[in-house]
Order: C-alpha cells, then structure tokens, then sequence
C-alpha cells in the first residue's frame, strides 16, 4: 500500500488532474493506492477572500465565487463520458450552492466565526476530490471521493485542530476494510466528535497523507508537489539549489520551519512514529527520482544537508546590568510573551547572561515589546534593565544538517563566507546537536548569504561545465558525461552551438545533458561576451570546453584564464594561433588564481601525446626531432587507398564514420596537421608560427578548390581519383607505401618544420600503421638512439571526446585538491590522478 498525495499545482485544471490521475492509474500496477487530494491551485485562497470580502461588506466577493466555479465546471466539461459529465456536475454544483448560501449568511451578519470559516474552506477539497475520482473513473480505474471528515477526528481548534490518532486510525481503517474502490480524500479537513468540520492548518494535506499511511500500514506516503522534492535552497533565491536525494525527518523539519514549505511540518510526527518513509515527486517531472526522508539519511557529500531562511523577522532585544546572575528572568520573559500568544522563533542568549535576544513575527513586535516592557518595568525604572529594543527588517538564515555535529569546521566556514561577502551577523543561536545553526541578518542581505553559504559547501568541488559546440564531438561528450560515473556530480551550466546558446545555474542532473537543451534557449545565437559574464559570475568552479572549430576563441580563452576560469579544448585554432596571441595565452595564466588551459585532444584526440611530451620538457629533456602520422583521417584515406577503394570513396567513407573536419580541405590541406605539429613544437620551446611550416597539401593549388564552397569541394573529389590512383601504381612499383608525415627538427640555425605526403620504405614505422592510428615520435637527449613512441587510433569523435574527457577529469581532481574536499567520484585515470601541473603542456601551457 502506498498514499499518494497531490498538492493544489498538481491538481490546478483539468490536464494537470488528469496527469495525476495517470500516475495513480500506474502506481496501481505495483499494489494497492489510497490518493490525498488538495483543492485546485489558488482556491482555498480564494475561498479565504469570499469569506473576508463578505464579513467586511466592504467589496464585492461575487467576481471571485463566479471564477471559481467556472474553474470547476471547466474541468467538469472536459470530461469524455456523458453521463459522468452530468453526475458530477449535479455534485459540484450542489456543493457550490451550499457554500453560497453560507457566504451570503456571513454577508448578512458580518460575522465568520473560525468554525465558519473552516467550513468555507473545506470546500476546495471536497470539489477536487470529486473531479479526481470522476478521472480516474474516465482512465478505467474503480474510484470514489471520501470526504475525510468521516476519517479523521480532531479537537475543536477551528483554524488548526489537533488530530486524536487513535481515534482517526480506527476510522480509517475500519472505513478501507469496507471499500474496494480507490479512496480519493479530501486533504486539510477533518471533523469533532460531534461532526463539526475543522482543518488541519495551511498545507494539512501533507498531514492527511500521513495520518492516512500510519493507520494502513503504507510503505511509503508520497507527496506529488511542482518541485524536484527537497531542494538544498530555494531556488528563487540560490540559482545552484538542486534537489536533496536523502533527508532525516529531523533535517526535514528543520528546513521546513525555517521556509522551506515543501511539506507541512506537522505530516512528519506520525510518519516517523511508525518509521514510514516520506517521498516528495514532482508531478511536472514524475521520472526525477526525488526526495526520501526516513530516519537516517546517511552520510552526505557536504556536511550540510541544505539552507533555508524567513524572510521578515523581528528581532527583539532586552539587556541590563539588573539581568545578570537574577533567577527567573529569562523565565519571566518567556512567560510575558507565551501568555500574549507571541511565538518565539529564535532564541539567543549571552553567557554573562546580560543580553537575551530573540526573533518574533514583525506583525507581533508591537506587542512584544508592550508586554515585556510592562512584565520589566520596575526593573527599567531603576535603571536596571533597558527598554526592550525592537530590530526590524531582519531575516534568519539556517543551516541544517545531521553531520554538522561530527565535522569540525562547520561554524568557521559558514562565518568566513559570509564575512567575504560583507555580509554582517546580527544573533546567532545553535543547539548541542548542532543539527541547525541560525543566524539573525539584515534583510538586505539574505540573497546574497543565502548564494554565500551554499557556494561554501556545495559548490567547492562541484564542477560547473560549459560546453561550446554539438557537433559530432560535442555530442559524443555529453554521451560519455552522462554514462560516466565521474561525471556524477557536475553540473552542466551552458550549452551553446554556433546558433543557440542555453545557460543555467540551477543543477542540471546528468539525464538532461543533451543537445535538446538548446530547444527554446532564450539567448537566439552564440554570444561570447554574454557567455564570458556569464561563466565568471557562476559560483563555484567552473571550466569551459570548447569543441568547436572557431579560431575567434583566443580573446574568450585570455578572458576566462585570467579570471581564474580553466578551459579544456579539442580545438586546435586558438593554440595554433600567431605568436603575440600564443603570447597572450601564456600570460593568462601566469598570474596567481588564474585558470588553466587543457588541451590533450588537440593534438593526438584520446592519445597522450600532449602530457608525454610535456613530461619530457618539464624534467629537462631536450627535443631534437618530433615526426610522424599526426591524422587518423589521413591515415585512414590513405590505408584504404592500399586496399583498392578510390580516393572519393575513401573519404565519403571517413565522412560518414565522423573523421572529417566540418571543412575537409583542412585534412587535405594538411593545415590540420600543421597546426598539431605547431602545437608540439611550441610546447618542445620552438617560437615558431604556422607560415613557419612548409605544407605540402594533398588537393591542387587551384581555384576550383580553393574558393569553391564546403559541398562543390565533395562534388569535384572525384576529380583527384586518377592522381592517387597513380600515386598508389608508382609507391607498388618502388615497393613503399604513402604516408602523410609531419616532421619537426631542432639544430644550429631556425628549426625545420615540414608536413606532406612521402614514400616511405616498407621498414618505416609509418609503414606499418593501420586504419585511424597515429605515430608521435619524439627523439630527445634521454631518447636518443631509439625515439620514444606513441601509437594508436587517433581520429574520430569517440577517442577525441575521451581525450576531452580525460582532461576534464584532471580539472576536476585539482578543483577537489584545490578545496581541500575529497574528489567526490572515484578517479581512475592517471591524468585525473595526478592533477599537478607540468611545466609547459597539459595541465596548463606555460606554467
């Protein structure tokens, strides 16, 4: 048995009411289901004012009653079968009848008594119950309203009454024993002995749930509401807020005194009594797995579970030399207040015992300070306590969570944030078990404490990614992100194609890291500056992969390292760029806090070749030669040539299999292989820039392809079929094979560096390659007499997205160092393992 439970967004029209009725319809495949309905969204509100409206006689309560009906019967019209249609009609507008006549008695006497006004209210219920049994009635399923005030038994605290538990369990279960049908109750309302109807309090749906789940025996109470259950801020005010798996009951109700009104404070005593698990769902999202609260929650990442706050308190401060070492005073204080009805919501008390301190509701300050003045006013006319002082515009900021209690620190890093931010401490109060630390501040501030705080411990190793481009690369990342476990806890902030831009601070969970994020994007195209202001103003740390092809990144790659923000690209451009900008790059990331720039996939996709040749440099090894195969695509083409298919076809095949730059004239060129070569040489100490390069390209210095478009150039390949043919005829004839080589040579004068096609003999190591394999040959002082070696696939965009992946994995393991956290994933790659930089290359250029 399960109690499901739908909140008044959940239930706000009729497709909202007919999604839930698909979930319970679902939910009754796996057991038996008893369903807990709140009124339509808005309605008990608007109940609220038809009743103010009429005892005031000040206004006119009839445009309100005639929107609510025509709320009802809308939903009411829309049901398929006719003769349910009119069934429920006739009940709902008997129902609204009813409570006409009841408003028009109160207009009439201008008076609504609590027990009056807990009948109006009890109307949105009993309306919703209705429509919600007639749709599960049109989806198939065997279904009855049950109006809860034959359920549950209260006391007569109209407004707020208090349950008797034995009583309303015995009903409850003596009234399902008897019923077969899906029970639809009405939440928040419940009855006396003698019948009189009253309610449960704002949000006493959560808690007919619960009473509901107790008295059955039900695995689990689930509240259906518009939100992602628990989430660790309020997201109105914390753009990182993301949703908390796990909650004690302990945890929950702190978070919901404090603002958090996700659920009713009052639904957790039973729940926990008889150790029923509460899960909070979206009905928006029912796929997103929610919130659990049960008694342990277990260990969490973060010492906190999560923060929350009251916007507008009142903090009242009474003090004085007379106070100090005197029993009974703060007892006389409390007394004052309690008998005058004031609830006291957070208490704060010197140990001299000079001052206490506490916050009430602002609405009730007047009277605070009227009835301590008069309990201490024999005292204030000696001078020996001082006039009660009233602090206005106040908020209280609460951090809560079980393990606060055994992690040291807790108290510092909360104090430390927020004296960064400049954000001023006005009353502090935190009991022994340290499961929630308050604090009392302006107002004004609350915002920003509230961001503070959670970037304090949320956000110190969760890795905000930005990811530029969703081409074949791109895409094939956000796949590996998504099934990669070392991924789990990033979040992806932005997402942006050539055309459409999609950023956000709120918690994306991996599920969602698609290319479809960019479907409605509020930004209509790519706008770096917006994307740079964007990134820098992002708590947390943030890094920014670009898997593009733009050569516009440098000033975008400058910006965000000297704020501190890393980079990981695949895109070669930028680090291929003239020396001034190359420059401009290197000092980027000279300066202290500055970020850092990974680029592994530019060179060798998923091959180490970046980090092994940087490794060499940054011990001191000396490089005398770099050569080899530096394109798998080339490789590829050329491989396939061997094997009889013609050049046109070869590379239609390395299109379609992903190996292609978006323009592939910069593989046939061979500037690609250009600019991996200038890469490596840069980093080997080489001051050289790309027209340094001698390139030999593989297409014909003509016009037809060189100012022809990215399709004419596909079209006219064909035309290059009888060259290579002839070149494959003549290497067979020399018994050789062809080969596109880099090579890059140091020695007395300017370095030589050449990249083109050559006949190289059966013996040489490129001979030997096979399909997309790349061959980086690096001859040092150490490496002398025989190169050091590295081979393997190097084309495509699963092995260059793992490259990207690779260094992603590093820049999260120095965030994770960085902060002093432990990693929050298990790090398996030897990049990721040793995050600290080299000298030159990888883990960051020039550094």
């Amino acid at each position: 048995m399960r109690v499901m439970k739908f909140g008044g967004t959940s239930v706000r029209d009729h497709d909202r009411i007919r999604v839930a009725a698909g979930l319970v319809r679902e939910a009754l495949a796996e057991g038996p289901v008893a369903v807990v309905v709140s009124a339509l969204g808005g309605v008990t509100d608007q109940l609220l004012e038809i009743a103010r409206t009429s005892q005031r006689g000040d206004g006119d309560y009839t445009p309100v009653f005639s929107e609510l009906v025509e709320r009802h019967l809308a939903v009411v019209d829309r049901l398929e079968d006719a003769a349910e249609r009119e069934a429920v009609r006739l009940l709902v507008s008997d129902l609204l009848g009813e409570i006409r006549l009841l408003v028009s008695g109160v207009s009439l006497v201008r008076e609504c008594s609590p027990r009056t006004l807990d009948k109006i209210v009890s109307t949105g219920e009993r309306l919703s119950s209705l429509l919600m049994a007639a749709m599960l009635r049109q989806l198939g399923v065997d279904a009855e309203a049950c109006d809860a005030r034959r359920l549950i038994v209260t006391d007569r605290s109209f407004g707020s009454a208090v349950v008797q538990y034995e009583a309303s369990y015995a009903r409850i279960r003596e009234h399902f024993a008897k019923r077969g049908a899906v029970q639809v109750v009405t939440g928040f309302i419940a009855s006396t002995l003698d019948g009189e109807t009253t309610t449960l309090g704002r949000g006493g749906s959560d808690y007919t749930a619960s009473l509901l789940g107790v008295a059955l025996g039900a695995d689990r109470v689930e509240i259906w509401t518009d939100v992602d259950g628990v989430l660790s801020a309020d997201p109105r005010r914390v753009e990182a807020a993301f949703s908390l798996p796990r909650l004690s009951y302990d945890e929950l109700l702190e978070l919901s005194h404090f603002g958090a009104k996700v659920v009713y404070p009052p639904t957790v005593h039973p729940a926990r009594k008889a150790a029923i698990p509460l899960l909070i769902k979206n009905t928006l999202n029912p796929s997103f797995p929610g919130t659990v609260v049960v008694a342990e929650a277990g260990p969490s990442d973060a010492p906190i579970r999560g923060i929350s706050s009251i916007s507008r308190v009142a903090l009242l401060r009474i003090e004085g030399d007379g106070m100090i070492e005197v029993p009974g005073t703060a007892g006389r204080f409390f007394k004052a207040l309690g008998e005058a009805g004031i609830n006291v919501i957070l208490i704060s008390q010197a140990s001299s015992e000079h001052t206490i301190c506490i916050a009430v509701d602002p609405q009730r300050a007047a009277a605070a300070r009227d009835v301590v003045n008069a309990e201490f006013a024999r005292e204030r006319a000696a001078g020996l306590v001082d006039d009660l002082v009233v602090e206005e515009d106040v908020s209280i900021l609460a951090v809560v969570g079980v393990d606060m209690c055994r992690r040291p620190g807790i108290s510092g890093r909360i104090f430390n944030s927020l004296g960064a931010a400049g954000v001023n401490v006005r009353a502090i109060a935190q009991g022994s078990s340290e499961l929630n630390i308050s604090l009392a501040i302006a107002s004004a501030d609350e915002r920003r404490a509230l961001a503070t705080v959670h970037d304090a411990f949320f956000d110190s190793t969760r890795l905000n990614v930005f990811l530029l481009g969703v081409g074949t690369v791109g895409s094939e990342l956000l796949r590996q992100l998504r099934e990669s476990p070392a991924a789990e806890d990033w979040s992806l902030s932005g997402i942006a194609s050539s055309r459409r831009m999609s950023l956000e601070r709120r918690r994306r969970d991996r599920d969602r890291w698609s290319n479809a994020l960019l479907d409605g994007a509020a930004a209509s195209a790519t706008d770096l500056s917006v994307l740079a202001a964007f990134v820098r103003s992002t708590p947390g740390p943030s890094v920014v992969v670009d898997c593009t092809a733009s050569d516009a990144m440098v000033d975008l790659y400058a910006e965000l390292l000297a704020a501190g923000i890393d980079v990981v690209t695949a895109n070669k451009k930028p680090l291929a760029a003239p020396q001034a900008e190359w420059r401009r790059l290197l000092e980027a990331q000279w300066s202290p806090g500055s970020g850092r720039l990974y680029h592994e996939a530019t060179v060798g996709a998923g091959l180490p070749v970046v980090r092994t040749l940087s490794d060499q440099v940054a011990t001191g090894d000396r490089v005398l030669r770099i050569e080899g195969l530096f394109s798998g695509t080339l490789s590829f083409l050329l491989h396939r040539l061997q094997q009889g298919t013609s050049f046109s076809t070869a590379l239609g095949d390395a299109r379609d299999l992903g190996l292609t730059e978006p323009d592939v004239r910069e593989d046939l060129s061979g500037q690609d292989v250009a600019r991996k070569l200038l890469i490596l040489a840069r980093l080997a100490g080489a001051q050289i820039d790309l027209a340094d390069i001698r390139v030999t390209s593989l297409l014909p210095e003509t016009s037809a392809f060189r100012d022809a478009t990215r399709d004419e150039v596909w079209g006219r390949l064909a035309e290059l079929d009888p060259v290579f043919a002839q070149l494959l005829t003549d290497c067979v004839t020399e018994g050789r094979v062809p080969a596109y080589l880099a090579s890059f040579v140091t020695g007395p004068g300017a370095p030589r560096a050449t990249v083109g096609i050559e006949r190289v003999a059966l013996d040489h190591p490129a001979a030997s390659t096979f399909g997309t394999e790349n061959l980086f040959a690096f001859t040092t002082e150490r490496y002398h007499e025989r190169p050091l070696v590295v081979r393997g696939p190097g084309a495509g965009p699963a092995v260059t997205a793992a490259g990207v992946f690779g260094d992603l994995l590093t820049v999260a393991a120095r965030v994770s160092r960085l902060s002093g956290a432990p990693p929050r994933t298990a790090v398996t790659s030897a990049a990721a393992a040793d995050p600290a930089p080299s000298t030159i290359g990888v883990a960051g250029i020039g550094r």
